[in-house]
């Protein structure tokens, strides 16, 4: 159930970056550079987060989560 998860949430995050992509092409169309930087730096965050979603033992926290390899705490 994680597995397929994490799965659709990398998925999700891909597509997304897509739209982001079409998003920075009509800007610059449009001579919206501004818009077009944002796009740009939106699409490049949500593909480094697809590709880097850790398989560790994560600790969801308000801000900073905690990641490590194997968990040593009772939850």
């Amino acid at each position: 159930m994680k597995r397929n998860l994490i799965t659709i949430v990398r998925l999700g995050l891909r597509v997304h970056s897509f739209v982001h992509l079409l998003e920075l092409i009509a800007a610059l169309y449009e001579e919206a550079y501004i818009t077009a930087s944002i796009a740009f730096i939106a699409m490049l965050l949500e593909l480094a987060a697809s590709y880097l979603i850790p398989k560790e033992h994560i600790h969801i926290k308000p801000l900073i989560s905690e990641v490590h390899e194997s968990c040593s705490e009772d939850l």
